[in-house]
């Protein structure tokens, strides 16, 4: 997923999390809170999906066949 994809897909979730937690709530700073952890949440998990993501490349370019191996 490109990072555009991604920003643009965060923004709209995140307005639509703030716009229910705020109808929800009618406190525009708890919105503002728990908005903020949600993003910070999000953020984490788009950086654990993508190391997990290069780790699972390198662990499959790592595997070398045996007939390649030089003796």
């Amino acid at each position: 997923m490109s990072f555009l994809l991604f920003l643009r897909g965060l923004i709209i979730v995140l307005l639509a999390f703030a716009i229910s937690i705020y109808l929800l709530t009618g406190s525009l700073w708890g919105t503002f809170v728990q908005t903020l952890i949600c993003g910070i949440l999000i953020q984490i998990g788009y950086f654990v999906a993508v190391m997990l993501l290069v780790w699972r490349s390198v662990s499959k370019e790592s595997v070398t066949p045996k007939s390649h191996i030089a003796r």
